[in-house]
């Protein structure tokens, strides 16, 4: 029984942590900005048309549609960088004894991808919630979400 501990404890320090795949990453983006682009759309119909001559809705829901597309962006970057993250940088893996030169070069490679594609992925977020928003919003022009780029 004890032997079955020390071993379970050296196998668990000559591994290095698992690191998400590229496409897992990116899927955390656009899944973001859909999600906050649902969410803007919902608060675009929850703000009522004003009266009068000189309306305040349009600009409340250009606001709102900027403001989510913002909060999308960050809650992207700190889910990758701080959530999803794999947890050991390449500079501790290196300080530890048991791990082959092989393996710390492979999580080194797959770390430095996961970095590349985690800004990347926060970029595409960006970039496909103004995209979408841009193209439901010339699709129902005369209806509230229409506001968003006029």
């Amino acid at each position: 029984m004890l032997l079955q501990a020390a071993a379970a404890a050296a196998q668990n320090v000559s591994q290095t942590p698992a690191v998400h795949p590229p496409i897992q990453v990116i899927l955390v983006g656009v899944l973001s900005a859909l999600v906050f682009l649902l969410l803007a759309a919902l608060i675009a119909n929850m703000i009522k048309f004003d009266p009068g001559s000189n309306p305040k809705d349009p600009q409340k829901r250009k606001i709102w549609f900027w403001v989510l597309g913002i909060v999308a962006t960050l809650l992207t970057f700190v889910l990758l960088y701080f959530v999803f993250n794999p947890g050991k940088t390449p500079t501790e893996i290196n300080a530890m004894q048991r791990i082959p030169p092989a393996q710390k070069q492979t999580y080194k490679a797959e770390f430095e991808r996961y970095q590349l594609m985690s800004g990347i992925s926060t970029g595409i977020t960006f970039v496909l919630y103004v995209v979408l928003g841009f193209i439901v919003s010339k699709i129902f022009k005369n209806k509230k979400v229409g506001n968003w780029f006029s």
